[in-house]
């Protein structure tokens, strides 16, 4: 496997907004208490909130939609952004971790990260949490459909 470092640092560590998650109703059905297919993963200051779902849902030929919430302890409008930044670029530093899962499946993954840390914190504990939150979820994640 020597061409694997080769291979990640050429990817495109970008996050475009078609994987962006703004659609109501899957966001509201990754919060609904009902449901039993969604996946929680906790680790630190970071909980992830996932659900695989049809690709027709997203509106994009994506392999997965995200959504950042900085928590309701970050009450300042700047603290929120700077959270919700801080959410972002880790997430896209290590978003193959579940990209790469999904890139060849007919389905796709809703994918919604909280913070639920305190604020002054937040710079070293979603540098730490997030990308164990994300290999867990990958490890958890339910094999493909079978192809029909």
């Amino acid at each position: 496997m020597p061409d694997l470092p080769t291979r990640v640092e050429n990817r495109r560590l970008t996050f475009p907004p078609s994987y962006r998650l703004k659609r109501r109703r899957l966001i509201r059905s990754l919060f609904d208490r009902g449901r039993d297919d969604v996946q929680t993963v906790a680790v630190g200051c970071v909980r992830l909130l996932a659900r695989v779902v049809d690709r027709d849902a997203l509106g994009h030929d994506v392999p997965l939609q995200v959504g950042f919430a900085p928590g309701s302890r970050v009450e300042s409008g700047v603290e929120r952004n700077r959270v919700r930044r801080l959410l972002r670029e880790v997430y896209r530093v290590h978003q193959y971790t579940l990209v790469d899962l999904f890139v060849c499946r007919p389905d796709a993954l809703i994918l919604m990260i909280l913070f639920r840390g305190a604020p002054a914190q937040a710079d070293a504990c979603i540098e730490r949490d997030l990308p164990s939150a994300l290999r867990r979820l990958a490890a958890r994640v339910p094999p493909a459909p079978p192809a029909a």
